[in-house]
């Protein structure tokens, strides 16, 4: 849902009766959400797990920065604006989703070394447009920085 405030202050974020209060400067607004508590259950857990795991193939410096001039690119495509990334993580697990969802790898369980030995086509995001797991954008074939 759009925030309108009377004064606009750009720079509020927090709770408040129920709502959480955000700025998004990609997109220009002020943004709001219902404060939803999720209830622990299995998908949680291996959302969790999921999630955690992400985080620890330490990627690196040169591939997040890929990430996010990939981000740019692509919030600059006419077709695709309805879509928006809005961060180079959100980049990353839509890949990392898409690689799952084709090939079955279990994304609780990947790692850094399995990515590397059978050669994943998330390795760089040049591999990963190539292989159709992220729509193409302007200079892509530039984007060859290791996971």
């Amino acid at each position: 849902m759009k925030v309108f405030f009377k004064n606009n202050i750009m720079a509020y974020t927090g709770k408040c009766d129920g709502l959480v209060y955000y700025y998004n400067s990609k997109l220009g607004r002020m943004m709001t959400r219902k404060l939803v508590k999720p209830k622990t259950g299995n998908q949680n857990i291996l959302f969790s797990r999921i999630a955690g795991n992400l985080k620890a193939l330490q990627i690196s410096e040169g591939y997040k920065n890929d990430l996010r001039l990939y981000t740019i690119r692509y919030s600059t495509l006419k077709i695709f604006n309805t879509k928006l990334f809005l961060n180079w993580y959100s980049v990353f697990v839509k890949l990392m989703w898409q690689l799952s969802d084709t090939l079955g790898t279990d994304l609780a369980t990947v790692t850094r070394e399995q990515i590397e030995t059978d050669n994943l086509p998330c390795r760089t995001v040049k591999q990963a447009v190539e292989a159709g797991y992220l729509p193409a954008v302007c200079g892509y074939e530039y984007l060859i920085n290791q996971l």
